[in-house]
């Protein structure tokens, strides 16, 4: 299981300072939200190169894979593969994304419709390369919108109809604090990437491990699972404090 961190463009310089001083650190999953950015992180490739560094992309979260619009669907599809292209002298390992979001009220009365729409956009999205994409659980707190995907059926609907194994799922444990799904079971021969953060159960504030309500036994859990990508999806200056709690608790597996 190789052990990342997760970034952004403008803290990246950071990032990398921090796997320069903790060795153990080999991956890192980069945000990218517009295409100008993926010129910007090319820029990068000799200090992943030097440092061993494999890389994922988190795909912005304005992404919806279940939009009703057709025409806005494909064009979603359409900025994926543009991301890739620009990014194509770099080895992305993995593209991450969530679902997306639908009109709460249009949610409760159709999911099945709106899980049927993402299927078609993984389906698209698929054709063009041999890209691997994650999907990530996510939360809701139901407003006028509602994300979809904080319920392990959402998933698994979604596995049933798509067997291509570049479709794979990532846990998000903060995500799942908040709206809780036993994810780890139902999914297991399907997950590959673990988001790990702490926080109160109320907000996703990406905490180190031991500073919110994340229960140990949760993450021996996690530890055992034949995951590829551990990334702590946390602040940087948590990250050392995480890692060796981390240790401890390993010792106990």
């Amino acid at each position: 299981m190789r052990l990342g961190i997760s970034a952004l463009l403008f803290n990246l310089d950071k990032a990398i300072e921090l796997c320069r001083e903790v060795d153990r650190i080999n991956h890192i999953e980069v945000g990218i939200d517009n295409l100008d950015e993926c010129i910007k992180l090319s820029k990068y490739k000799g200090e992943f190169e030097k440092l061993n560094l494999s890389l994922g992309i988190h795909l912005p979260m304005e992404l919806n894979s279940c939009e009703n619009i057709e025409y806005i669907r494909k064009s979603w599809v359409d900025f994926i593969n543009k991301i890739e292209d620009g990014l194509k002298d770099l080895n992305i390992e993995y593209f991450n994304m969530h679902l997306g979001y639908v009109i709460s009220e249009r949610l409760y009365k159709n999911r099945i419709k709106y899980l049927d729409n993402s299927v078609s956009f993984f389906e698209e999205l698929l054709k063009v390369s041999n890209k691997r994409l994650s999907i990530e659980n996510t939360y809701s707190k139901s407003g006028d919108f509602s994300n979809i995907g904080y319920i392990c059926d959402d998933f698994e609907y979604i596995f049933n109809k798509i067997k291509s194994q570049n479709l794979c799922f990532c846990y998000d444990t903060g995500h799942n604090l908040i709206n809780n799904s036993d994810y780890i079971s139902n999914l297991n021969d399907r997950l590959e990437i673990i988001h790990l953060s702490d926080n109160n159960g109320i907000d996703d504030s990406h905490l180190g491990i031991g500073r919110g309500i994340l229960r140990e036994n949760e993450i021996k859990r996690l530890l055992s699972v034949n995951a590829k990508y551990l990334i702590l999806e946390i602040n940087h200056n948590h990250i050392k404090e995480t890692i060796d709690i981390l240790d401890k608790i390993k010792k106990g597996v």
